[in-house]
């Protein structure tokens, strides 16, 4: 559960503090619960599960889709609670939108990106 915890702080975009903080937590829990260091503790998986409107069953045994269905108004209100960004509010929005090998494709273009960046620094 600790890995699906990182997976998804990281593909929301959320340091470990914002994530943290969203569900009541600091930023070195975050670390020692990613690090398997302490165990998730009931608390945190509905908190985690209500404030990103997380599947318990994925977060639990990493089953099924990650979020819950959403309607398209709801992925948007989520999306603003994310970033005040415009580009980056449809960005979310229209990921949410596509199908498992797409976000897949997606993911591993940005992966690439980001360690190409990385490279000419």
């Amino acid at each position: 559960m600790n890995e699906r915890i990182k997976e998804l702080r990281t593909m929301l975009g959320l340091s470990a503090e914002k994530f943290g903080s969203r569900v009541g937590v600091t930023r070195s829990a975050i670390s020692r619960i990613e690090n398997g260091i302490v165990n998730v503790t009931e608390q945190m998986i509905l908190s985690i599960c209500r404030e990103f409107n997380v599947r318990e069953e994925w977060l639990r045994t990493g089953t099924g889709e990650m979020f819950l269905d959403f309607t398209e108004d709801e992925f948007t209100k989520a999306a603003a609670m994310l970033s005040n960004d415009v580009f980056v509010r449809g960005l979310i929005v229209e990921y949410w939108k596509l199908d498992d090998d797409s976000k897949k494709l997606f993911r591993d273009f940005i992966h690439r990106l980001s360690d190409n960046m990385r490279g000419q620094e």
